[in-house]
């Protein structure tokens, strides 16, 4: 891995961290101006939505208010199986690229089973599926487009997941 995708792994875990609202406005800006420094990337911040200038593209990332759900990208696929009765706690958009962090009230095996039918019946061909007793993972590729799932169990007993979309390399 080459250290750009490693400084921009590393911004990605940090803008997520810093949109969530407990952070107070003081330390935002330490943080902001720690990581500019750090590594010469440009970042804006207008409440729940953050911006990250690279000299790949801007990296936006949109987090939700505790408890809140963030809109979707219009420029989200709609052959993406969502589960119904979901919160979408954050969206990362860069270069094609959308990664959606989402929370719903159905059990993992539910939803695990509904978003490996629904994404099959829709021309996705499954290159993963993979499960254990808290978590799965299923990846699936479709007109040199990919979806990546990350299914983890919440403490409430749903289910917390990562979906992340975009071409194929």
């Amino acid at each position: 891995m080459n250290n750009s995708i490693r400084h921009l792994s590393c911004l990605l875990v940090v803008a997520s961290v810093m949109v969530l609202p407990a952070c107070k406005k003081a330390a935002e800006k330490a943080t902001e101006a720690a990581i500019e420094h750090a590594t010469g990337v440009k970042m804006d911040k207008d409440g729940n939505k953050m911006t990250i200038k690279t000299d790949k593209g801007d990296v936006n990332v949109t987090a939700a208010d505790a408890g809140g759900n963030v809109t979707l990208p219009a420029s989200f696929p709609t052959d993406v199986i969502l589960p119904a009765n979901r919160k979408v706690a954050s969206v990362v958009d860069m270069a094609g690229m959308q990664m959606v962090n989402l929370s719903t009230t159905q059990a993992l095996n539910t939803v695990y089973a509904d978003t490996d039918k629904g994404m099959q019946a829709g021309g996705w061909k499954r290159d993963v599926a993979m499960q254990t007793g808290d978590g799965a993972t299923l990846a699936f590729s479709k007109d040199k487009r990919q979806a990546f799932y990350q299914l983890g169990k919440a403490d409430d007993g749903g289910t917390q997941l990562a979906i992340r979309t975009g071409t194929a390399e």
